[in-house]
């Protein structure tokens, strides 16, 4: 029975790090640096869609909306994102000009095309945020540490943010943590079934 049990922890055990929980592929990073010449990538003025305030960025004829979150963040603080359709693609736009805070054109004389993105290399701010999608939504919670920007700048296809906002407490459980419970009574219904039996 000891041995069943230990078994059947250890495929679970197996489990939970083989497939990352709410892992999905719809968030990747962009970088803003490079994308083309100064006539053909760059930010246009701030707009409005669907209430929000956005920097539009031309990447050579493909327009992502950029938006600030938040002006300054704190470590731990989720902000739910909702999409018209989650699978058209976010994530963080990136500077991707060293550690600097503003993106160049891909010209011979690199020209500064704006300061609208977070500052750091493409993919290099990773670190600092969580990601939890569920549906068309998702709970983006800024974890800090050495080196987080002090301000960070999403992307998503043109037109398909159409909701932002804090989230001020949370009663869904996390994944691990039902995992976590589950274990716990599998645990207490063997110990239960083995009592019985003796």
């Amino acid at each position: 029975m000891l041995k069943r049990f230990a078994i059947f922890v250890a495929v679970l055990v197996f489990l939970v790090n083989a497939v990352p929980v709410g892992a999905t592929a719809v968030h990747s990073e962009k970088g803003a640096s490079g994308q083309g010449l100064a006539a053909d990538a760059f930010f246009d003025p701030s707009t409005t869609v669907n209430g929000i305030t956005v920097t539009p960025f031309d990447d050579q004829g493909t327009i992502f909306d950029v938006v600030q979150i938040p002006s300054s963040f704190t470590s731990g603080t989720p902000f739910l994102l909702t999409f018209a359709n989650i699978n058209n693609g976010y994530g963080i736009f990136d500077c991707d000009n060293g550690t600097n805070g503003f993106a160049i054109s891909a010209d011979s004389t690199p020209v500064d095309i704006g300061s609208t993105c977070t500052a750091g290399p493409a993919g290099s701010n990773d670190a600092f945020v969580s990601f939890n999608e569920a549906g068309n939504t998702s709970t983006i919670t800024f974890l800090g540490g050495a080196g987080a920007p002090p301000t960070f700048y999403f992307w998503t296809t043109d037109g398909n943010l159409t909701g932002i906002a804090p989230v001020t407490s949370s009663t869904a459980p996390e994944p691990a943590g039902l995992l976590l419970l589950a274990c716990g009574l599998a645990g207490i219904a063997l110990m239960r079934r083995r009592v019985i039996q003796s």
